[in-house]
């Protein structure tokens, strides 16, 4: 889960009840410069011509076009996923790997075939054995399905042009 940030706002200079609008602008204007943000946004609009010519030029490819679909197709993908289920997910992968890992670090010899078809006892196994072959089969099943995909058929190709 997220943690809250532990920040305190500094307090108003002497002889003020708040800082002013003056007050939050300079210290933006200097948190700016100091970590370089400023130069480099500077930077970037004396040459925002230049640099959009190259993105739009970029973008006007049929790799372009199917890039920028792609990547509308995982933003939706994304803000349908359940953040709770996928912040448990990452966390079990995450313990998992680390398992794994350490397994395969040891430097004794393979596992045997009776060893290894034990660990079907443990429910933990099961239940992840369970998990993994119930995405497999949804997978196939959705590959073989003649529905239409989730996103949009749009390539980007009708419409507009450069």
């Amino acid at each position: 889960m997220a943690q809250p940030l532990a920040y305190a706002p500094p307090p108003a200079p002497p002889g003020q009840d708040a800082f002013t609008a003056e007050d939050d602008l300079r210290r933006l204007l200097d948190t700016l410069h100091e970590s370089g943000t400023l130069r480099v946004l500077n930077g970037l609009l004396a040459q925002f011509q230049d640099v959009m010519a190259v993105v739009l030029k970029g973008l006007n490819t049929d790799e372009g076009r199917a890039g920028l679909a792609n990547l509308l197709t995982l933003a939706k993908l994304l803000g349908r996923i359940d953040a709770d289920g996928l912040d448990r997910f990452v966390a079990a992968l995450d313990r998992a790997l680390e398992a794994a890992g350490g397994r395969i670090d040891e430097k004794d010899d393979a596992p045997g075939s009776l060893s290894v078809l034990a660990k079907l006892r443990d429910p933990d196994v099961r239940r992840g054995l369970d998990a993994t072959l119930t995405l497999v089969g949804t997978l196939g099943k959705q590959l073989h399905d003649p529905q239409p995909p989730v996103h949009s058929a749009h390539d980007g190709r009708d419409g507009a042009r450069p």
